[in-house]
C-alpha cells in the first residue's frame, strides 16, 4: 500500500475471508434494519429481513465457490 492516506486499502490487501466476513455482517445490518422497519411497515420489514439472510447465506457459498475456482 502506498498510498499517502494511512488508512485507505488496497483491493489486494482484502483476503477473501475478509471480503466474506464483511458480506455476511452487511447481510445481518440489513435484517436487523428489517427488523426494526417492520413495526412500522410489515412488509418493507420482512422484505429487508428476506434480502438480509440471503445476502448473508451467499457470501459462504460464493467463498466456497472462489476457492475451488482458484484451486485453493
Amino acid at each position: 500500500m502506498d498510498s499517502s492516506d494511512s488508512y485507505s486499502v488496497d483491493p489486494g490487501d482484502i483476503e477473501p475471508v475478509g471480503a466474506t466476513i464483511a458480506v455476511a455482517f452487511t447481510g445481518a445490518a440489513v435484517g436487523l434494519v428489517g427488523a426494526a422497519v417492520s413495526f412500522v411497515s410489515a412488509d418493507l420489514g420482512l422484505a429487508l429481513i428476506g434480502v438480509g439472510v440471503v445476502v448473508a447465506l451467499s457470501s459462504p457459498i460464493a467463498y466456497v465457490r472462489m476457492k475451488r475456482l482458484r484451486g485453493e
